[in-house]
C-alpha cells in the first residue's frame, strides 16, 4: 500500500515500509536528519539507496565506512593524485630516490602515516582487508597481495626502476608501525614486501 504525497505540484508515490533498527540508531538518525534539514524518511531513503549502490559493487556499508575513514587519514598528509609515470620521470631526471634527504623524508612520512593508520585498525590484517577492498574498486593491476599464515606478500609494480625505492622507503616504515617486520626486495620496477606480523 502506498501513500501519495504532493511536492511542488508533482505527485510522488511513497511506499511506507517498516524497517526495524536499533533504538539508538533511530534516535541518531532523527537527530542527524533534523540537524541537516532533512526529514527522517529522506535520510533513511538516501541511506538505503547508498547501501544498495555499495552492495552492487560488492562493498558492504561497514567496509565503505572503513574505506572512508582510511581516506580521511590519507588526506591529512596533503595527498594529491599524481600519475606514477610523472613520479618516475622526476625520480629518473633528478635521481631523488637515491638522495639521502629524500629517503629520510619518505621514511619519516611513512612512519607518521603508519602511526595514524595503525591507530585506526586493530591489526595489519584488518588494514589489508580495507586496502584490498579499496584497490578492488580502482583499475590498478599493479598491486597484488596474498597471505600465508602470519606473512603477507605484497607486490607493487611501478612504471619504472627509479621510483620503486621511494615507494618502498615509505611503505616499509608505515608497515613497521603495526609491529610487523618487513623484508623488501627490489627487482627492476617491482618491489616485493614480505610482511610478518
Amino acid at each position: 500500500m502506498g501513500l501519495k504525497i504532493y511536492k511542488r505540484g508533482k505527485r510522488i508515490a511513497v511506499s511506507r515500509t517498516t524497517v526495524p533498527v536499533d533504538s539508538d540508531v533511530a534516535k541518531e538518525v532523527s537527530t542527524m536528519a533534523k540537524s541537516q534539514g532533512f526529514s527522517v524518511v529522506k535520510l533513511a531513503s538516501d541511506s538505503l539507496k547508498l547501501a544498495v549502490e555499495l552492495l552492487r559493487r560488492g562493498i558492504t556499508p561497514s567496509k565503505a565506512l572503513e574505506m572512508f575513514k582510511l581516506m580521511e587519514k590519507v588526506l591529512v598528509f596533503d595527498v594529491v593524485p599524481v600519475p606514477l609515470s610523472y613520479f618516475e620521470l622526476v625520480a629518473r631526471k633528478w635521481k631523488v630516490c637515491e638522495d639521502e634527504e629524500i629517503e629520510k623524508f619518505l621514511r619519516e612520512t611513512g612512519e607518521k602515516f603508519g602511526k595514524v593508520v595503525a591507530s585506526e585498525f586493530r591489526s595489519f590484517s584488518e588494514f589489508m582487508a580495507v586496502v584490498s577492498q579499496f584497490f578492488s574498486m580502482l583499475p590498478v593491476a599493479r598491486l597484488s597481495f596474498s597471505k600465508s599464515g602470519n606473512t603477507w606478500r605484497i607486490v607493487f609494480t611501478t612504471t619504472g626502476e627509479m621510483s620503486v625505492k621511494c615507494l618502498g622507503f615509505f611503505a616499509e616504515e608505515a608497515i613497521r608501525q603495526f609491529g610487523c617486520s618487513v623484508k623488501t626486495i627490489y627487482e627492476g620496477n617491482t618491489v616485493t614486501a614480505e610482511v610478518t606480523c
